[in-house]
């Protein structure tokens, strides 16, 4: 018989900078924080408003953190502060516990992460939203492409 794992599954943006802590006293540990805020169209009025946030930190240990480490080191902007991510790994038992500023109790969860990808179609959406923005005049594309993949021909122009 086999046991069940549950994975959880986190989507959000990168809140804070990727924190790297080396093999020491003990393993190494990288933590990631994510947060994700709810976005609801309000049919009144037509505008998008922002509804509940929720804050994860996803924990990567030993080898797996390691191999993240290196490749922000490498590639740093792949995991830079406000990129959109997706993320796996079991919850864990232990929150994050903390008072803020002001003495209020805050807490957040923590997920003892297996793996992390940007989420590449959140990422190319807003760097052509930025595009389009950073254009004064609207510029306009062929909608054929040259080469339709699906109908497998060069399309006619």
């Amino acid at each position: 018989m086999t046991a069940i794992k549950t994975a959880n599954i986190i989507e959000g943006n990168l809140a804070t900078e990727p924190k790297y802590f080396p093999k020491g006293q003990y393993v190494a540990r990288l933590v990631f924080r994510i947060m994700h805020t709810d976005r609801k169209l309000n049919q009144q009025t037509g505008q998008w408003e922002d509804g509940r946030t929720t804050a994860v930190d996803v924990n990567f240990y030993g080898a797996t953190a390691e191999r993240y480490a290196q490749t922000i080191q490498q590639q740093p902007d792949v995991f830079a502060k406000g990129t959109a991510v997706v993320a796996w790994g079991e919850l864990s038992d232990r929150s994050n516990v903390w008072t803020d500023r002001d003495g209020t109790p805050q807490s957040t969860s923590v997920i003892n992460g297996t793996r992390i990808i940007p989420n590449q179609l959140v990422n190319q959406r807003r760097a052509n939203r930025q595009q389009s923005n950073s254009t004064s005049l609207p510029q306009y594309t062929n909608a054929v492409p040259e080469q339709d993949p699906w109908a497998g021909q060069q399309a006619q122009a």
